[in-house]
């Protein structure tokens, strides 16, 4: 029975014709788009009259009881995940891997093809499983690569912050060194001038000690 009906939704979508949008032959933006219904008022298309493009309508469509299988009668089911895929039924259902990461991808089109689950939008599973490992190893490769040199640039601006750092520390050694023999200058001439004044001293109290000697005389 479902056999006969996948053979006539066949042949009804054999004759099916195409539904162009109205007003897509002298609009080539249109022809583009998809089909929409007519809503003009006055449409010509929408009303049925003369000949004119063909309309969807249910007239079109194929048979009910196999509307939305595969083409070998299965149920077709959008996987994301292990469990999803672990609830199939091999004889019933055809997977649909989502578009999810290769290495997801990897692990359920390998799951699939051990229980000999059908996968629709897979038409090689070897090819697609060479290609998802090769495409892993390009990209670890590329993003040790990346790490590698990312960690040179890193050790390269430390060395330079180091050596920044040594210049620096050179300079306040340097700027330290300059000012303590500043001050030990500064502390001699005062030392000196200080010694000055107490011999300047010592000669006023002797030069007082013998003018007062003198008058007493």
């Amino acid at each position: 029975m479902a056999e006969t009906l996948l053979k006539l939704r066949a042949e009804i979508s054999k004759r099916r014709p195409k539904f162009p949008r109205n007003k897509s032959g002298h609009r080539p933006l249109l022809r583009k788009s998809g089909w929409r219904k007519p809503s003009g008022h006055n449409t010509k298309l929408r009303l049925h009259r003369g000949s004119r493009l063909p309309i969807v309508t249910d007239g079109f469509r194929g048979p009910v009881e196999v509307r939305g299988l595969h083409k070998s009668g299965k149920n077709m089911v959008l996987v994301h995940n292990m469990s999803q895929l672990l609830s199939l039924k091999p004889a019933e259902d055809a997977a649909i891997i989502a578009d999810i990461g290769k290495r997801k991808k990897y692990d359920l089109i390998k799951k699939a093809s051990e229980l000999n689950i059908m996968i629709t939008n897979v038409i090689s599973v070897q090819k697609t499983l060479d290609k998802i490992e090769k495409d892993v190893k390009v990209r670890k490769h590329l993003r040790s690569e990346f790490i590698k040199k990312r960690t040179t640039k890193v050790e390269a601006k430390k060395k330079d912050e180091k050596k920044i750092d040594e210049k620096n520390a050179k300079l306040d050694l340097e700027k330290k060194e300059t000012k303590s023999e500043v001050t030990k200058q500064d502390v001699n001439s005062k030392k000196e001038k200080t010694r000055e004044q107490i011999i300047k001293e010592q000669q006023a109290k002797a030069d007082l000690t013998t003018v007062g000697k003198e008058s007493a005389k």
